[in-house]
């Protein structure tokens, strides 16, 4: 009788183990795993100057709500440089603008906009950009940020974030400058 207690108490014990959560190691996925043993990540400080030039022989964008009847360019070039990436391609370099809207504020009607940037270097190197801004729409007051989503070439694999400084939008010419400043984390390869 004691031994069926004994291995019925260590039957609960193994069971008891077997089900507590502390003990089961999380899966890994390629999402969660950045680098592999043969690559390295490494971050740097982003500094640099842009203007997004917008091209008026694409459609426009209709911003939101649509009875105050304001338009932008959906898409244009960028030109400027970065001190990791160089200077951009401008003919290769593009925006594309997807999202507009205007509300409202104490300062002013202020215009949102996202934008995919596409920005290439001359040897072909590659970065991936989502653009989030606000345009005063009064007087060309900008601000906003850019975040890297990846690359080509030795871009491939980087992510980051640059803060828009400075910035502003010619409201005659439709021409945005700023001056950025982040960072980037790229993948290093052994």
């Amino acid at each position: 009788m004691m031994k069926r207690i004994i291995f019925l108490l260590i039957g609960i014990l193994i069971l008891n183990v077997a089900c507590q959560d502390e003990f089961v190691e999380p899966e890994i996925s390629q999402a969660n795993f950045t680098a592999t043993k043969s690559e390295k990540l490494k971050t740097f400080h982003v500094k640099g100057q842009v203007d997004a030039i917008p091209n008026y022989d694409l459609p426009l964008i209709i911003c939101t709500p649509v009875e105050y009847e304001v338009v932008l360019s959906s898409g244009g070039w960028v030109s400027g440089h970065e001190n990791i990436f160089g200077k951009f391609v401008q003919e290769e370099s593009l925006f594309t603008r997807d999202l507009c809207e205007l509300s409202m504020t104490p300062e002013g009607p202020v215009v949102y906009s996202h934008a995919s940037v596409e920005l290439t270097k001359s040897n072909g190197d590659k970065i991936f950009v989502e653009s989030y801004s606000w345009v005063n729409a009064t007087n060309g007051d900008m601000t906003g940020y850019n975040v890297l989503t990846g690359g080509t070439g030795r871009f491939k694999g980087a992510f980051g974030q640059a803060d828009m400084l400075n910035a502003s939008v010619d409201l005659e010419t439709g021409i945005a400058s700023w001056d950025e400043d982040g960072y980037m984390t790229l993948v290093l390869k052994d």
